[in-house]
């Protein structure tokens, strides 16, 4: 297996036979130390003593964990930038940052080094990567798949979900999740409500596009403030990072500088900020519920903006969009759009497949269901692939 990508922090080897599966390095293993992507981390762990229950069907399916994958140290950065193990090098333009924290999960997936990764997501950690990599990734419901066994970062956010490069191998990932999941087809049409303030209007367009295509009615939203959800849902965040890490700051040195300042701005969070900001998780929750009544799904650009090379990366932050939804505990998927129908509708702007490494990356759509409702999203999925509406890889 190769190894120059820097996908794994730890791997395993197997008789790559069978459906072979990444685990993100805040996950659990036993007897296998748990790093969180930290060397500091890794210096003080113990080996665990059981798997994360998130691996029970893995395990009892007899599934080959090839190893333990790569990750923003901490789990703590959208970049996926890692220092100690090197970064996992982005499939699409190697300049490019790989998306994070699930950056080795989303590299092994698109590198077919295994047929799913499991990663976690707080606040975009498994959507912002697949968005990167040009790979699909499951937000799942807050509460649903265990996290008993899995490193924390911020718990009232944390999520564990699936990563793959196809959505056959995402619905199988789930599989290994969900003991009560199964796959559905669409039935009627679905209404979505698109959230037009949330990406620019050449992305909006692709979707409509998109939604065109699968005979979906849209309406647009337009009153929805993401920005203000986004500075609340930091403060539970950042706080409750600071409570799962805060104690490493005492050999700060040993961490990324720029996770060290994350940590740190939670100095600067009040415990009224931490009141308040529930005080708009409870007002978002409701506002979606309403939404929900009228709309089967919402959708949104995953990554409004370009990909960043890693030399520009510095200060980035690319989870306005994802984070919100963490903060309401709704599923989302990420799905990589194919670029021939992006450049079908940007006309004259650069297409997916040429022009700067940036705007080789195809855009991501973000669907958003009501709680418990990933099965919908998966046969979204489905549908769009049946319709060669999602990016493959193959063809690039």
């Amino acid at each position: 297996m190769e190894t120059t990508t820097n996908w794994a922090i730890e791997e395993y080897p197997t008789k790559n036979d069978g459906i072979r599966v990444a685990v993100k390095d805040l996950i659990d293993i036993e007897g296998r130390r748990t790093s969180a992507g930290s060397r500091l981390v890794l210096s003080r762990a113990a080996p665990a003593p059981a798997d994360a229950r998130c691996l029970g069907a893995i395990r009892q399916g007899g599934l080959a964990i090839i190893g333990k994958a790569n990750l923003h140290e901490l789990a703590f950065g959208s970049t996926g930038i890692n220092h100690w193990w090197g970064t996992p090098v982005n499939p699409i333009h190697a300049s490019l940052v790989p998306g994070g924290s699930s950056s080795g999960s989303a590299v092994a997936v698109a590198n077919n080094f295994c047929d799913f990764a499991l990663g976690s997501d707080t606040g975009g950690s498994i959507r912002i990567p697949a968005a990167a990599c040009g790979s699909l990734g499951l937000k799942t419901t807050w509460g649903k798949i265990s996290t008993v066994g899995v490193y924390p970062l911020a718990p009232s956010l944390d999520t564990v979900g699936p990563m793959a490069d196809s959505i056959d191998a995402l619905i199988t990932g789930y599989s290994y999740l969900d003991a009560d999941f199964s796959p559905t087809s669409l039935g009627e049409p679905l209404h979505v409500g698109l959230l037009t303030a949330s990406q620019n209007e050449q992305m909006t367009e692709v979707f409509r596009t998109i939604f065109a295509a699968l005979g979906f009615k849209v309406t647009e939203i337009a009153d929805i403030d993401l920005a203000k959800v986004h500075r609340s849902a930091n403060h539970i965040m950042i706080q409750e990072a600071y409570r799962a890490d805060g104690h490493l700051l005492a050999e700060s040195h040993r961490l990324d500088p720029m996770v060290v300042t994350r940590l740190l701005s939670a100095t600067h969070s009040s415990d009224f900020d931490y009141r308040a900001a529930l005080e708009e998780r409870h007002r978002f929750q409701n506002d979606l519920e309403e939404r929900f009544e009228e709309f089967d799904l919402l959708a949104l650009a995953t990554i409004p903006v370009r990909i960043p090379t890693k030399a520009a990366s510095v200060g980035v932050s690319l989870n306005r969009n994802t984070l919100p939804f963490n903060f309401a505990g709704t599923p989302a998927i990420s799905l990589p759009i194919a670029a021939e129908v992006s450049a079908e509708v940007l006309k004259g702007s650069p297409s997916p497949q040429g022009g700067t490494p940036e705007s080789q990356v195809p855009i991501a759509l973000q669907l958003v269901a009501p709680w418990d409702r990933e099965a919908l999203l998966l046969a979204v999925g489905k549908a769009m692939a049946g319709r060669s509406l999602l990016y493959s890889r193959l063809a690039h």
